[in-house]
């Protein structure tokens, strides 16, 4: 979310670190042909999405079903084994966003946002979720990569006001991920090239794990709905009286 400016500056973030090195320049070279292709699937469906607050909830719902999936998931392998590899990872990357998400829910479709939200569930939800319940420690590795990644390289306080401006009924706590995004994107790069010096041997599964999800990410993005609810009873209602037109002009 943020709108094409947002997306266009994420593109450019993406392609420098691309060529940085350490596995997080890999891994955001592993995605930067999927993110590329997400990124014009975003740029149609977009403008579409922000004219209706029921659209845009819709949309976010998605993603924190994702988010909460994967927080979940990652708190349960924490638990289990506290000096595994994704606790590794999480005492260098502390970052949590369901509850943005639940926040901005809760203003955008008020009480029932739980119900609401679970209604705009697509079966590629379900099916990603599905994927993150099975994951292994690498696979959750990259998981929390492409989910978080999405918010810290193109969230933040600039973000927020873009789509505030749109939507301001809602605080849009969802990219508060910190005051200063120059040292959360530092932080976030530093967490994972130093699993990956860690744990040389999981450097390559994590560059191609990051592919797998972010091809993920696009089956979710291509399953969201980009048309508000009255937008088929018109076009049904114009479509008939086009016939109607149609049919008077040949008699």
């Amino acid at each position: 979310p943020g709108g094409p400016a947002a997306m266009a500056g994420t593109e450019k973030a993406m392609e420098k670190a691309a060529k940085e090195r350490g596995v997080y320049g890999r891994m955001m070279g592993s995605i930067k042909t999927s993110h590329s292709l997400g990124n014009k699937v975003r740029m149609l469906k977009l403008p579409l999405i922000l004219t209706d607050a029921s659209l845009y909830a819709g949309a976010i719902s998605n993603f924190y079903w994702l988010t909460r999936t994967l927080e979940a998931v990652l708190d349960r392998r924490v638990a289990a084994e506290p000096d595994g590899l994704v606790a590794e990872l999480r005492r260098q990357m502390t970052l949590r966003t369901g509850a943005g998400y639940e926040a901005d829910l809760a203003e955008l479709f008020g009480e029932r946002w739980t119900e609401r939200a679970a209604a705009a569930r697509t079966p590629a939800t379900a099916a990603y979720c599905a994927a993150l319940e099975a994951a292994g420690d690498v696979e959750l590795v990259a998981a929390a990569f492409i989910l978080y990644g999405a918010l810290v390289v193109g969230g933040g306080k600039a973000t927020q006001k873009k789509v505030k401006k749109v939507f301001p009924a809602c605080q849009h706590r969802l990219f508060d991920i910190a005051d200063d995004m120059a040292e959360a994107r530092r932080g976030f790069k530093a967490a994972f090239n130093k699993f990956a010096e860690a744990h040389p041997e999981h450097e390559d599964a994590l560059v191609r794990e990051a592919a797998r999800f972010m091809a993920l990410n696009n089956t979710v993005v291509l399953s969201i709905p980009c048309l508000p609810r009255w937008f088929w009873p018109a076009a049904a209602v114009a479509l008939a009286g086009a016939a109607a037109a149609l049919l008077r002009s040949r008699r």
